[in-house]
């Protein structure tokens, strides 16, 4: 009984073929916001990144500043600390290891540590293993990095390394 009225009469919840292309045509109709100069064409779009394009990624600054330590050559492992140079940083126990003969570096994706947008503190999380003429060792932590004065790239800004134990 009650269905009748909706048989006879058709549902409204029906749309007629006709309905989507007016609502295309009024919408191509209406102009861009963003040229037409008012208040949502006038908000800045925010940065993807706080370093330049084409800058190497955090985790690249990051092997780049082990391959450093690998070879031995402190003066280009510590251009990549914001201060120059490693400053008792708490990967001194890694940096001073003896025989080190290689290092196999694992970085997990930056972890946002601020809430600037775009992110100007993020942290590399990583795992480390260190083979050295007495053996393997293994570390596991965190780089810290922010963006160089100009902007150029990423910069370590601190560091958190402890051993595991196997």
């Amino acid at each position: 009984m009650f269905l009748l009225p909706l048989l006879l009469g058709g549902c409204s919840c029906q749309r007629d073929a006709g309905d989507a292309s007016r609502a295309h045509a009024a919408a191509a109709a209406q102009p861009n916001d963003a040229a037409s100069g008012d208040a949502l064409g006038d908000i800045p779009i925010p940065a993807l990144s706080a370093v330049a394009a084409g800058a190497d990624s955090e985790g690249r600054v990051v092997r780049h500043y082990l391959n450093a330590v690998m070879r031995g050559d402190r003066a280009a492992a510590d251009a990549f600390w914001s201060t120059g140079r490693s400053l008792g940083a708490d990967d001194a126990a890694l940096r001073d290891l003896p025989g080190l003969r290689t290092l196999r570096v694992e970085t997990d994706a930056p972890i946002a540590r601020d809430e600037d947008q775009p992110s100007r503190l993020r942290e590399v999380p990583v795992r480390i293993r260190a083979a050295t003429v007495d053996g393997v060792q293994r570390y596991k932590g965190w780089y810290r990095l922010r963006p160089k004065p100009d902007g150029s790239g990423w910069e370590i800004h601190a560091a958190s390394l402890q051993p595991m134990l196997d």
